[in-house]
């Protein structure tokens, strides 16, 4: 198993309008698509076109069932706190499936065939959500923990 890139990371914010003004302004990110979750967001793209921050509404501290389905019941104090996960771009999903089976990693999986990603999620020792994506093929099998099905328009 080795690890290609970091592909994004998730915060849950209060104020979305802020926070994307603030990476849009300071750090010179941009918003861009975003497929139509049925929670509240933006995705924020680098000059390159990827879109390396997800950014997801939690208004007055209410976590819409949409999120809890797809990302868990997660407070913004929880775990990893503001940052929901960090997500990587993977290599070889068989060979990290059995890589976290031998290691006795528990992990859970999702494919979402709309976006082309077969993923996984695991906690690191601090609570901290860790999300390897790999291409989605109709051949590909869930080893770990199967996720809910989520609706992607």
């Amino acid at each position: 198993m080795r690890i290609k890139a970091i592909d994004h990371f998730t915060i849950r914010t209060s104020d979305l309008e802020m926070t994307a003004q603030f990476f849009e302004q300071c750090i010179g990110l941009h918003r861009g698509p975003r497929p139509q979750f049925a929670f509240p967001g933006a995705w924020m793209y680098n000059d390159d076109g990827h879109p390396i921050l997800h950014l997801v509404s939690l208004p007055e501290g209410h976590i819409p069932e949409a999120l809890v389905a797809y990302l868990g019941n997660k407070g913004a104090q929880s775990g990893s706190g503001a940052i929901d996960h960090v997500s990587f771009k993977g290599h070889d999903l068989a060979s990290t499936q059995q890589h976290f089976v031998h290691q006795k990693v528990p992990f859970r999986e999702r494919v979402i065939p709309q976006i082309n990603e077969h993923q996984i999620f695991l906690d690191d020792p601090n609570g901290i959500t860790i999300e390897i994506i790999f291409p989605f093929s109709p051949s590909n099998k869930i080893v770990g923990t199967p996720l809910p099905v989520v609706d992607v328009i």
